[in-house]
């Protein structure tokens, strides 16, 4: 999904930053935040808890070229943003997005393209099979903006 991470890498040389996340986002963006403060680096901060969507989305329009964006949040509202932000033309070398909290995948399964929610110890396993035709699938790193999923393609068994 754009490459989502992790944890938060910190991109040198933009003009202006821009930390956007829920309450354990922006503590995950901490280290980033220290290193611009440090450096005293023009950047703010979008609180996703305190402002409404529609706040969010007029904040992210109106940023100016050379900004870079940092998203992180759990899983919902990390992709209603990152979609919201690729609407207004971020590209992945513009902004990065963290997962925090419990991961969880919406997985498109290639037979019958279904999309289903896998978590936890299935992600890291990389098998499972698809609730509605029990295909076994295999987890890709493909991921299509569009379903809003990775691609669950045939398993070698």
């Amino acid at each position: 999904m754009n490459d989502i991470k992790n944890e938060p890498i910190f991109q040198p040389g933009k003009k202006h930053y821009v930390l956007c996340g829920d309450e354990e986002g922006l503590g995950s963006l901490s280290p980033i935040k220290m290193i611009l403060s440090n450096e005293k680096m023009s950047f703010e901060e979008i609180h996703l808890l305190s402002e409404c969507s529609s706040e969010v989305d007029r904040k992210l329009e109106r940023q100016k070229m050379g900004t870079f964006l940092y998203v992180a949040a759990e899983g919902n509202k990390l992709r209603k943003v990152l979609s919201m932000a690729t609407k207004l033309g971020y590209s992945p070398e513009e902004a990065q997005y963290i997962m925090v909290g419990k991961e969880e995948k919406r997985i498109f399964c290639c037979r019958c393209h279904v999309i289903s929610i896998v978590c936890g110890e299935s992600i890291k396993r990389g098998i499972l099979n698809c609730p509605a035709c029990s295909l076994k699938l295999e987890l890709s790193d493909h991921y299509s903006p569009i379903k809003d999923a990775y691609l669950g393609y045939v398993a070698e068994v």
